[in-house]
């Protein structure tokens, strides 16, 4: 089965919106379950135009692996 996998990176292209108006209000996290989650962040006086936004039909990831060791 392993060998009918493929590399995703010809089928997806890079994103890069981000929040410089300000339009988006809502932060959401990625979590390390693979799911947008609420963001339990204080972010008073962050500056959120440097925030990257993510639209329907888009997805994020993190590249932190956290496991139990």
């Amino acid at each position: 089965m392993r060998s009918n996998y493929k590399k995703i990176g010809p089928y997806i292209r890079e994103v890069v919106e981000k929040n410089t108006d300000l339009s988006v209000e809502l932060l959401l996290g990625v979590s390390v379950a693979k799911s947008f989650i609420p963001s339990i962040a204080n972010i008073i006086g962050t500056d959120m135009s440097t925030y990257k936004i993510v639209r329907k039909n888009q997805f994020a990831y993190v590249t932190v692996n956290l496991r139990p060791s």
